[in-house]
């Protein structure tokens, strides 16, 4: 008699508890003061859109002797033991946006090989950081009070983290 009514009972608790593991994630605020006095600014971070996603886009390609060459002209970012380093090909920032940038990741052992991460319509500075050999930073505006902040694994070419960030100012009811 108990067996009969365990079972249904725990594929109730079963369908609950994986409800409540695949719920969307409610995007986390803070108030952020940049100097004593002011009123706060509300920060956001949340997941990234679909959108934000198309616009970061991530291949590993063959590079062509001209192509290296042009990206050898380029300054390198290169991680603290040399085992890779980025160029970053910036885009024509006297034009009005939006703008494309691309990253080129190179492997010392692999010099025809490359990683390339295309920023696609971004209003915006791209930075980037190495973390350590094979982790990079990357944090991409795509627009006055929006970016993107992601961490790529440069040997499986996936994100670690990615989240979307935005910095809205706090008004009072009468808009001052």
């Amino acid at each position: 008699m108990k067996l009969k009514l365990l079972l249904p009972l725990a594929l109730i608790l079963t369908g609950i508890l994986f409800g409540c593991s695949t719920a969307l994630e409610s995007p986390r605020q803070y108030l952020v003061s940049h100097q004593s006095g002011e009123r706060p600014d509300v920060l956001t971070y949340s997941k990234p859109t679909a959108e934000t996603k198309r616009q970061i886009k991530i291949e590993s390609i063959l590079l062509t002797e001209e192509q290296l060459r042009r990206l050898n002209a380029l300054s390198r970012s290169g991680t603290e033991n040399g085992v890779r380093w980025l160029v970053e090909e910036k885009p024509d920032t006297m034009r009005s946006g939006p703008w494309n940038t691309q990253l080129y990741i190179l492997d010392q052992a692999v010099t025809n090989r490359c990683i390339r991460v295309a920023l696609v319509d971004h209003h915006g500075r791209v930075d980037h950081t190495w973390l350590n050999d094979k982790m990079l930073l990357v944090r991409v505006w795509f627009g006055r009070i929006a970016w993107t902040d992601f961490v790529l694994d440069a040997e499986t070419r996936r994100f670690v983290y990615i989240e979307n960030g935005r910095l809205d100012a706090t008004f009072n009811v009468d808009g001052k």
